[in-house]
């Protein structure tokens, strides 16, 4: 149930750690793992230094960030003169192959022309620049749009068409989960041709319109660039739950097959979620994270015969009816809470184990509640993998459970 203490637009004066961030994270953290990539953000210091340290206590691996270090002199006389000397020195020392230029809520603010900046620099590398200003949305457009620039920037039709090829498009996470998609799509024939935007390099951006199907697997970050590319290379797509679990992971697999009209995966050994399922019996659980790992974790419970307590969400994407329906009529959803309402929420619900991330971490262990990480970039959590992998971490050896310990 989606209860009267949702908040889905904060409207205090003061607001207690909000969950929701700006427009320049977004861009930033959509480009962060594009290889070969410079991120040039002309604005202050702190915005860059705040942001690549989120990156990393999320376990990701930013591409090289730099800023213009706007200052008192900048903002009062304008500084475009200054980024376009920032472009071609980073051109000149780094190399890159590409290099993302964002504005943020100062450069806006003033009214700097970022694309004139772009224009007059003489570089050897790709120059794209990006409008990012804090006040003109939040990360969620900051995902959306930076994806869909790309598609402009990079894709000028449809190429040489791969029969049982694919993009991934939304993915904005390397690392151990993109290596076990590839795989496991592997296992019914399909080749990932590019993915958008993780690990992706200027290479696999010129050929995202080579592929049979583009597989949205985060609707809020990819679907605007989705539907981009079917106007522009006629590639259909599909929105997909990312598959959390074994059930989910076979799931995920025949949507793909049947899209591209080939065979579905024969395999269908269940024993991981079973496990998953003896180890949760009688656990009561809250779910902390952004929507559309929300509802892959929801389901994935949903599949072991069980029902999340309390899920709490960073904000609304247009699909809580279907999140609640999932997670059942006794299952309260949080949109955008303060935090303190979050931990009155889990001292209330009795719950027990939380699904999150590294804000929660604290959170948890305060309260005596066990925190398993499903947010950090360096964890297994999709496909078989991932299903191995939550195992592991629910069937070790635990102190205790909730309530605090000793």
């Amino acid at each position: 149930m989606i209860t009267g203490g949702v908040s889905p637009i904060m409207t205090g004066s003061a607001v207690k750690i909000p969950r929701a961030t700006c427009k320049v994270f977004g861009a930033i953290k959509a480009l962060s793992t594009v290889r070969g990539c410079v991120v040039l953000v002309h604005g202050p210091k702190g915005c860059v230094y705040h942001i690549n340290y989120i990156l990393g206590m999320r376990g990701d691996r930013p591409s090289e960030v730099y800023s213009t270090c706007l200052d008192e002199h900048d903002v009062i006389f304008g500084a475009e003169e200054k980024l376009r000397e920032a472009i071609e020195e980073l051109d000149a020392s780094l190399h890159p192959d590409l290099i993302a230029v964002l504005s943020c809520c100062v450069s806006s603010i003033i009214g700097e022309d970022l694309n004139a900046a772009v224009r007059a620099a003489s570089t050897s590398a790709r120059v794209v620049g990006i409008e990012a200003g804090g006040f003109e949305g939040d990360f969620r457009d900051g995902y959306s749009e930076t994806l869909c620039r790309l598609v402009e920037e990079f894709v000028r039709g449809p190429g040489e068409v791969g029969d049982r090829s694919v993009n991934l498009i939304g993915l904005l996470r390397g690392g151990p989960d993109l290596r076990e998609l590839v795989r496991t799509l592997g296992l019914i024939g399909v080749r990932v041709n590019a993915t958008l935007t993780a690990n992706a390099t200027v290479d696999d951006l010129e050929r995202l319109g080579e592929a049979a199907l583009n597989i949205v697997l985060c609707e809020p970050a990819g679907l605007e660039a989705a539907k981009l590319l079917k106007r522009v290379c006629a590639t259909p797509f599909i929105v997909a739950d990312i598959p959390v679990g074994h059930a989910a992971t076979i799931r995920f697999l025949d949507s793909v097959a049947d899209a591209l009209g080939v065979a579905r995966y024969s395999g269908r050994d269940e024993g991981s979620d079973d496990l998953c399922r003896e180890a949760l019996a009688g656990r009561r659980v809250a779910i902390v994270s952004g929507p559309t790992r929300a509802i892959g974790v929801t389901r994935f419970l949903v599949d072991l015969g069980l029902a999340p307590s309390l899920i709490v969400v960073d904000f609304d994407p247009g699909n809580l009816e279907r999140l609640s329906d999932l997670a059942g009529p006794e299952c309260e959803i949080l949109v955008e809470p303060e935090q303190e309402l979050i931990q009155e929420r889990l001292e209330a619900g009795r719950v027990d184990l939380i699904l999150g991330g590294m804000l929660e971490r604290p959170l948890a262990a305060s309260l005596g509640i066990e925190h398993l990480d499903m947010m950090h970039g360096s964890q297994r959590t999709l496909g078989f993998a991932g299903a191995e992998h939550l195992v592991e971490a629910l069937t070790r050896e635990k102190p205790c459970h909730g309530g605090g310990c000793g």
